[in-house]
């Protein structure tokens, strides 16, 4: 095991990646206290019958393309393709493990040009309170885990989400219109991890905010 870390660790290397390799997903709990954020409800994406809870929230919720009648928290709902249930300013943070992959990134709407995995992220700023949290966790380029899925279907690198909502946020020319900045990062195994925090409680739709 160890020396599969090691060669591990030597690849990542070897492929010039910019964030950090670790053996384990951060603990969300540390990373809020070093923030000086409380968590107390949360929403998953894709979260199946049974939301994920990293961040250890009293209250919980998920959304799912298919519907559970088993749990009254998870609602319908397609991200990307349709709006979140909630309410703006709903939740403290939001998680999503495996799901940014299988956002489109751009489609067709009745002969119009659209771009789901913006509008994705537009919806998580939207009910994340000021300050909250959004946690993601995905197979990333250049590892197959992010090609050999066939549902696949928006290749992501470690830079995506830092550069095209982020600071950055180059995606304002597609129409991205939250704010967040990066406050960690990592590699564990095949899987990129990020955490952003949203910075502003008001839509920026102006191009010229955008730094190059």
């Amino acid at each position: 095991m160890k020396k599969m870390c090691i060669k591990f660790v030597r690849l990542i290397r070897l492929l010039q990646l910019r964030a950090k390799y670790y053996r384990q997903p951060p603990d969300l709990g540390k990373v809020c206290g070093r923030l000086g954020i409380n968590i107390e409800k949360a929403l998953d994406l894709g979260s199946g019958p049974s939301p994920k809870n990293p961040f250890g929230a009293g209250k919980l919720f998920g959304i799912d393309i298919r519907s559970h009648d088993v749990n009254q928290n998870v609602k319908k709902c397609a991200p990307g393709i349709e709006s979140i249930p909630f309410a703006s300013a709903s939740f403290d943070a939001v998680t999503a493990h495996d799901i940014l992959e299988h956002i489109p990134r751009a489609a067709l709407n009745q002969s119009e040009v659209v771009f789901p995995f913006v509008s994705a992220m537009n919806e998580i700023w939207r009910v994340l309170k000021i300050e909250g949290l959004f946690y993601s966790i995905t197979p990333c380029f250049p590892m197959k885990e992010a090609f050999q899925d066939p549902t696949h279907c928006n290749i992501m690198t470690e830079d995506t989400l830092r550069l095209y909502f982020a600071e950055k946020a180059w995606a304002r020319i597609y129409g991205y219109l939250g704010s967040f900045q990066l406050v960690e990062e990592g590699w564990t195994g095949s899987h990129y991890f990020c955490v952003l925090q949203k910075t502003s409680e008001e839509p920026i739709n102006k191009l010229n905010s955008v730094q190059q």
